[in-house]
This record gives C-alpha cells, structure tokens and sequence, in this order.
C-alpha cells in the first residue's frame, strides 16, 4: 500500500515561467491588460480560453478529462504538478456531527475555509510561490490563479473557501443578489433561512423563477415540517439559556402549529411572535442593561451574526436578514391604506389579517426563531 508521500507526490516540471494572463489582444509595442491574480467559472464566456492557456502546459494528455488540478510553482520555477491532492473544508453546520460520521450538503449551511491538507499529508504553500486551483461543482467549473509571488497565507485557506462557496451555493448566491427575486421573497415571509439551506431553498428558488405558477413547491417544502423534523432542530434551542427559559410557550406554539388547522396556526404566530422580540430582547438587556427600540433590536441582531459569521459573503447572511426583520417581523403599519401585514405589531394590535394566520406564517415564524438561535 502506498503512503501518504506516495500517493500524493507531484510530477515535476522545471524553468516554469509564467507570470500573468493576457487580458486582450495586442500587436507588438503597444499596450496590453495583464492580470496576475482571479477566479473565473466555467459560467463566463472567457474561461475555455483561460482554462487552456493556464493548464495545458501542466496537463497536456488530460486537459479534456479534468476535474481537480492544481499546480504550484516555486520561486526558482520548478514546477509540482499535483494530480492527486488533499482537500479539507471548514464549515458550518446546522447540528451535531460526530467524528467519522457522513457528512451531507443539507448538514451544512456555510464554508469557511478550503486547505489542501489531510491526516497525512499537507501540500506545502509558500508566500513566493505561485498557485493555480482547478475544482469543479456538479456542472460547473472554478479556476483561481495567483502569479504575483506574493501570497497571503493567512488568508489563502479563507479566499479559497469563498470562491468555493460561490459555486458550491451559486443558485442561492444569484437567487439572493437579484433584488427583484429577494423583494419578493421578503414580502411572502421567506429567507435563506439556514434550516433551509440546501434542497429546501432550492424549492423556493424554483418557485419564483417559475413566476410563483405552481404552489406545489411551496406546499411540499411546509409539509416536510412534521413533528419529528421540527424536534430534529429545536432540540438544540434548549441548550441555550435565553431559549430554554422560554421551552414551554415556544413548545406551546409549536405544538399548536402541528394541529395544522386554521385555529393551531393563529395560536402559534400569537405565542411566538411575542417571543421572537422577548427572546431578542433579553439578549440585549443583558449586554447594554436597558430595553432596546426595535431598530436597536434588529441591529444588535445583524451585529451578533456578523461577529459570528465573518466569513466573506456567509450563508448566514446576517446583512440580509437586518433587512428581513425591519421588513416582516418589526414592519409598521398603517390602517388607512390598508397597510397591515402580518407583523409582531399588527398581530399584538389585533389588526393583522385573518388571512395571514395560516401554515407558511406559521412555520417561518418557527424558523425565524431557528435564525436567531444560529445567530446568539
């Protein structure tokens, strides 16, 4: 059996020199658009071209086979050209996991870091050297490049995560970014909430690139949220103090939202929309010792988040949901146009419409409480 030295050992290519990527076509004397360092995807026009010009020279009989590359070239110019190597990623998940156990796309909801490393063996990257990264996501392909000898190795394994991210999440990513699409999740009550990170989201995201046409997606999404998925996640509320103070009126309302009847739906937004600002609330009151304002209470929020996702472009994306809670759970009112949406304060006004009372208000008002207890 080979070791680890073995199995991932480089070939070995010498007087390498490449030192940035034409930008454009020139004739002889004039001037030219360089790059040295970037990361494209097969989802722009320019990266066949890229794509040939960096690896071929590395890869020459396997060009059309790739999947994974990547190639480190030394300040003397001395080339490894790796094909096999280590990939580990940092994430996020969204419950317990145990060492060795399998780990799946819908356990995790962020990626933190990227480093070509194992238990055995550890790809050696110097500040001088120079990289090129080829990974692939399903049907897409992500090449990053660095040729300025300059590298910041404190934060390599982090901007590799990122680009990683941005494929590996690329339909949540441009689903999020495109205000049309976000605004109208917003105003229906829908986030990238993190429980739903995965082929749950993907659901919505279907849903409004459908035109909102067919309900079914919506319907089989909420209807996944039976008694034992919920206790899958809220089962770990309780290991924190702020929640497990308040177990048995958000068990109430939970309990009350499995009825799944018109009446369980009223009673869950009515018992746990209050706690949605309580739970907040309490929080606060023990870091600043004062009842905070509800802009105080969305921002402290987006600031708790945002120390504890500070990963570039997070998938809890806690800027977003600043906006989310202004928008539905903190949202004003106003009777004379008719303005009166769902809300903490339509409903503990009593001018909320009977209407909204019903399933999908109901199960996000349980996964906003999720969102916060990821974010405390």
């Amino acid at each position: 059996m080979k070791d680890a030295d073995d199995f991932y050992k480089p070939e070995i290519k010498q007087n390498v020199i490449i030192d940035c990527i034409a930008l454009e076509s020139a004739s002889p004397g004039s001037k030219v658009k360089v790059i040295q360092t970037g990361f494209i995807t097969s989802l722009q026009n320019d990266l066949p071209i890229t794509f040939d010009s960096v690896l071929k020279p590395f890869y020459p009989n396997e060009l059309n086979l790739l999947n994974n590359a990547l190639v480190i070239i030394k300040k003397d110019n001395t080339a490894k050209i790796y094909h096999q190597f280590p990939l580990a990623l940092s994430v996020n998940s969204k419950g317990s996991v145990i060492k060795g156990q399998a780990v799946t796309e819908e356990d995790i909801f962020d990626i933190v870091k990227l480093e070509f490393k194992d238990a055995t063996y550890e790809v050696n990257i110097e500040s001088s050297d120079k990289i090129i990264f080829l990974f692939r996501i399903k049907w897409t392909f992500g090449l990053y490049f660095n040729f300025s000898k300059n590298i910041d190795l404190k934060n390599l394994s982090e901007l590799l995560g990122y680009w990683y991210k941005r494929l590996f999440y690329s339909n949540l990513y441009s689903f999020i970014e495109n205000k049309d699409y976000f605004d109208k999740l917003v105003k229906d009550g829908w986030f990238p909430f993190i429980r739903l990170i995965g082929s749950n989201f993907n659901k919505i995201i279907t849903y409004y690139e459908e035109g909102k046409k067919h309900d079914f997606h919506i319907d089989n999404l909420i209807s996944e949220f039976n008694k034992d998925k919920i206790q899958s996640f809220t089962q770990y509320w309780w290991g924190k103090d702020i929640f497990n103070d308040k177990k048995p009126i958000l068990e109430a309302g939970i309990s009350s939202f499995l009825q799944n009847n018109k009446e369980g739906f009223i009673t869950c937004l009515h018992t746990l929309y209050p706690q949605i600002e309580g739970i907040m609330g309490s929080d606060y009151f023990k870091v600043y010792d004062k009842k905070p304002s509800f802009t105080e209470l969305a921002g402290y929020i987006k600031q708790k988040a945002e120390s504890k996702y500070r990963t570039l472009s997070s998938t809890g994306f806690p800027s977003e949901f600043y906006k989310y809670l202004n928008k539905t759970v903190f949202e004003s009112f106003d009777l004379a146009t008719g303005k009166i949406d769902l809300s903490r304060h339509t409903t503990s006004h009593g001018y909320a419409n009977a209407n909204d009372f019903n399933k999908a208000k109901a199960l996000q008002a349980i996964l906003i409480l999720d969102q916060i207890y990821f974010y405390l």
